[in-house]
């Protein structure tokens, strides 16, 4: 994948959009081209943080596996994506395991070079902290959704949260195309595959979504959004 290509990426990310060009190409410079095969881990549970990740092509799952052999996944990141923020920022290990789906190319920006990039720029902290602050407020949604939320209702905000890692998703604009699997968002929802197929078959009739081979195209945004808001 050729700096136009990669850069282009970055502009597309909710994280790097908004920055100076500048910054952007210094980042680019600063950074490794790193390939992934399906099933291979960037990084475990409990690892020393070494820096953070753009996903380039390809996806990432950020899962955590406990010694019964039992799997809670928390997300699954595709292009355009970053993950690793969190404990390059806080100097804690990694709070779970981030695993390919599928061949995966992403783009590794050492600690030291980040750090590096913030101190000599402080006024970006503001800016990360304010992208660190929205995927908390994610994950404060996502609580509230498995507490109290209708099966419904955390799969449209499951959806959503996926759509919005890609560039063309807007409130209302159709066929964004999430590459799921049905048993994934079984995980993520906290239900069965059987209950999931269930509801996404009702959308499909509503015009709502389409369902193919191990991936989903939403095509009504809005009518999600508003389950979600008259709720």
């Amino acid at each position: 994948m050729d700096r136009e290509a990669v850069k282009q990426i970055l502009l597309d990310s909710h994280w790097f959009q908004d920055l100076p060009d500048q910054v952007i190409e210094q980042m680019i410079s600063d950074a490794k081209l790193k390939s992934y095969t399906d099933g291979q881990y960037l990084y475990s549970k409990g690892d020393e943080a070494d820096g953070l990740y753009a996903i380039l092509q390809g996806a990432v799952v950020a899962e955590i596996n406990s010694k019964e052999g039992k799997c809670a996944v928390l997300g699954i990141l595709e292009k355009g994506s970053w993950l690793g923020e969190i404990s390059v920022f806080d100097d804690h290990p990694r709070p779970s395991d981030a695993v390919a789906r599928g061949n995966a190319q992403l783009l590794f920006i050492p600690r030291d070079k980040f750090q590096g990039l913030l101190d000599a720029q402080p006024q970006l902290y503001s800016h990360f902290m304010n992208q660190v602050c929205k995927r908390y407020r994610s994950a404060l949604r996502m609580l509230e959704a498995s507490l109290i939320r209708s099966l419904p209702e955390r799969l449209a905000l499951r959806l959503l949260d996926l759509a919005t890692g890609y560039s063309e998703y807007r409130v209302g604009v159709a066929g964004v195309t999430l590459s799921v699997s049905q048993e994934e968002l079984a995980l993520l929802a906290g239900t069965t595959r059987q209950r999931i197929n269930q509801e996404l078959k009702i959308w499909e009739k509503a015009g709502w979504v389409s369902l193919g081979y191990g991936s989903l195209t939403i095509h009504d945004c809005e009518a999600l959004e508003n389950l979600l808001s008259t709720s």
